[in-house]
């Protein structure tokens, strides 16, 4: 009996202790591995959970971590950031939560390690822990770069981009522009999505992606770098505005969307308005043409139309002597001697007008053609043959001295015996005044025909020391060489002026407006024509004073 006793006791207190052995602590599946998230400078403790459970009563169990060690660098946080915080004891069965607490995490990353937790006198229960601590994303854009500033030209082929290309420096053909930043996190930031919204200020076109976009979203950025993000662009498909708006990029973890502001202007290319600009000029130079030469040349050309129109009817031997004359003076008009074009007008008047009245002349002496002084060789007739002779070879001088005879002929019929008829009187004074006439229509020409005559021996002088002091050389170079080469400089400077301050200074948007744009260029390409006039004095004076100078020298 005492035995049995014996044994029943030993077997109680061998049991509790064989029961403890076999007591194991169990955590959750779902917490194994423990993962705990968090985000950098915002939580100074990362807290994640953990649900443990056994199927008897634990009154104490051991709790220990090891150093967790970054995965993207060397760095690590020590066991002691690493805390278990609740009681640690089990009831039989139920399952209960605690947290592990990290403190005091210093950089991103993805940090690992392990934690044990076990019984005295058992194998500890191994658990591994993963610790992902997040910063949110510090994008700064670069000095400089806070916003894009764009001036960009269009250009289709050869010509019009290598004018451009003169005109413009490099940055106005740009297809992309590098939105640069400086990631001051040792992270990556991801950018998950990028808009851009412009809107044209003039026409109010706002531009779609096709125009302009961020190629490549999503994209992820390096880790404590300067990263950048390109905006790209078919210049061909953006129409002439200045437009305004932002990029809007979208950042993982971010509070907010980082904005960064656009000013992107486009022009058309240079050579249209180039053509314009020289158009304009062109009309000025037209309008100066008809108010300086044009509107007096059309009269010039007026007077003599008229004139040929008073020669169509007259006699056909006098109309083939004045026909060949008016067509001179229509060809000094066309080459603009409107000078030299009146001179030849007024004598051809004068000699029609000569002429009339030696018809006249001739009608009045049918009746006395049979008188000697009239119809002889040297008579009347003859020598108003001589005078016709005389006006088709341009002899003025000639002309007026025949008539002057012509004119004492005429005196001379006046005999007593012919005095007592009164109507041949009258004719004869008739063919008087006719005669007087026709000396004062040739007068004035013969006058402008008569030349000082010059000695052989100063004209010679003369021509030698304008050869010998260059200035005729000098009169004939600025004549058919400097003047050209001045006027054509002149033009070539008034349209880079031009372009310069309606195109590539204030133009910027050229195109946006065309009606507006084009009729600017046009109104100054006009209006440059003052400035060319006033520039133009400066090639050494008025062009006739020039020739007048010129013909002086050589000819006085």
């Amino acid at each position: 009996m005492k035995r049995w006793i014996f044994a029943v006791v030993c077997l109680l207190l061998i049991c509790p202790t064989s029961a403890l052995a076999q007591t194991n602590i169990t955590v959750d599946a779902k917490d194994n591995p423990l993962q705990i998230k968090g985000w950098l400078n915002e939580e100074n403790t990362l807290v994640g959970s953990i649900r443990l459970s056994a199927p008897a009563k634990v009154e104490q169990f051991t709790f220990l971590a090891s150093d967790l060690k970054r995965q993207e660098g060397d760095e690590i946080i020590s066991r002691q950031q690493v805390s278990f915080l609740g009681e640690t004891k089990l009831q039989p069965g139920i399952p209960k939560d605690f947290q592990i607490k990290v403190s005091n995490p210093q950089l991103p990353g993805t940090y690992k390690g392990q934690i044990q937790v076990q019984l005295p006198a058992q194998k500890p229960q191994v658990i591994d822990i993963s610790l992902l601590v997040k910063a949110r994303p510090k994008l700064t854009p670069l000095r400089g770069n806070e916003q894009v500033q764009l001036q960009l030209t269009q250009c289709s082929w050869w010509l019009d981009c290598g004018l451009a290309r003169l005109l413009f420096p490099t940055s106005a053909f740009l297809e992309n522009w590098n939105l640069a930043f400086d990631n001051t996190e040792d992270a990556s930031v991801t950018v998950t999505s990028a808009e851009v919204f412009l809107k044209g200020e003039q026409t109010g076109y706002q531009l779609t992606s096709d125009q302009i976009k961020i190629p490549n979203i999503p994209q992820t950025l390096k880790a404590d770098q300067i990263v950048k993000v390109p905006l790209t662009w078919e210049k061909a498909k953006i129409p002439s505005d200045r437009y305004t708006g932002a990029v809007y990029l979208s950042l993982s973890g971010a509070r907010e969307r980082l904005i960064i502001p656009v000013n992107l202007t486009m022009r058309i290319a240079p050579l249209t308005p180039l053509l314009v600009l020289f158009l304009g000029i062109l009309l000025g130079r037209l309008i100066k043409y008809m108010q300086e030469k044009g509107i007096p040349q059309t009269e010039a050309l007026g007077k003599v139309k008229e004139l040929e129109k008073q020669v169509a009817v007259i006699d056909a031997e006098d109309k083939k002597i004045l026909i060949p004359m008016l067509s001179k003076a229509e060809q000094l008009v066309q080459q603009m001697k409107l000078e030299a074009a009146t001179t030849q007008l007024e004598k051809v008047t004068a000699r029609w007008e000569c002429l009339q009245q030696l018809r006249t002349i001739e009608q009045k002496l049918e009746s006395f053609k049979t008188h000697p002084q009239v119809q002889g060789n040297n008579g009347i007739l003859q020598k108003i043959k001589n005078v016709r002779m005389q006006i088709d070879l341009e002899q003025d001088e000639q002309v007026k001295n025949l008539l002057e005879e012509l004119q004492q002929d005429v005196a001379e019929l006046q005999f007593p015996t012919m005095m007592g008829q009164d109507k041949t009187s009258i004719k004869l004074l008739e063919v008087t005044k006719g005669v007087k006439d026709a000396v004062a229509a040739v007068g004035s020409t013969a006058k402008s025909n008569v030349k000082k005559p010059v000695d052989k021996l100063v004209l010679w002088l003369q021509k030698s020391l304008i050869f010998l002091s260059g200035s005729e050389f000098r009169t004939q170079a600025t004549y058919w060489f400097a003047r050209p080469l001045f006027s054509l400089v002149l033009l070539v400077g008034l349209s880079v002026v031009g372009l310069r301050s309606l195109y590539m200074q204030k133009g910027s948007t050229f195109g946006a407006d065309p009606f507006s744009d084009y009729l600017g260029l046009l109104i100054w390409g006009m209006s440059a024509d003052v400035a060319s006039r006033s520039l133009s004095n400066l090639t050494g004076g008025d062009e006739k004073k020039q020739e007048a100078a010129t013909s002086d020298r050589l000819n006085s």
